[in-house]
């Protein structure tokens, strides 16, 4: 025989799978002195776990961070100067059904954080919104959210290419405001 053999080890036994068995075969190669095998099991099988809850956290943490990106509808109501988006109320009843996973889907690629989106005739609306001002070249929910943090005023009402300039000035600026701009009486 020419090929190459493992030999069944005693943690091929009690391990419910051959990387559990792996891990138990590493504990065990690491000590020295004898090792209760079901100890080095229970160990591994912690370990498992720790590693599973480790890159849980680290995953929540990413999409904690990329949800901060994104705007609250009502925010972006205010920001964009939309009274009718700020104190919606849904007239029909189609408007009081929960969103759909297209319009929650459109809207989260557009910048709005779709699970503050109260009802399907409310997410109608912020997709409609977003597309007017599209069309109407205005700046978009992340350029108003990013200029609002600098302390910019009437941002929604900007033009998309006025917001998109400020922004490069700032980030060739080393993610500092330009001298010489007063976020607060500045207008493109």
């Amino acid at each position: 025989m020419t090929e190459r053999h493992d030999l069944c080890r005693p943690s091929a036994l009690i391990s419910k799978d051959a990387e559990l068995a792996k891990r138990i075969d590493q504990k065990m190669m690491d000590k020295e002195s004898g090792i209760d095998l079901l100890a080095a099991e229970k160990e591994a099988e912690n370990d498992v776990i720790q590693e599973r809850e480790d890159a849980l956290a680290r995953e929540l943490a990413a999409m904690r961070r990329k949800k901060t990106k994104l705007v609250d509808p009502i925010q972006y109501a205010f920001s964009i100067a939309a009274e009718d988006l700020a104190n919606y109320e849904p007239a029909f009843m189609w408007e009081m059904g929960p969103a759909t996973e297209r319009q929650l889907d459109y809207l989260e690629k557009h910048g709005i954080y779709p699970e503050a989106v109260t009802s399907c005739g409310m997410a109608s609306m912020l997709i409609e919104k977003l597309k007017n001002r599209q069309i109407e070249g205005l700046a978009t929910p992340k350029q108003i959210r990013f200029l609002e943090r600098y302390g910019f005023l009437h941002v929604g009402m900007w033009a998309f290419d006025a917001a998109s300039k400020m922004i490069t000035r700032i980030a060739e600026n080393n993610w500092f405001l330009p001298r010489g701009i007063n976020a607060t009486s500045y207008q493109p």
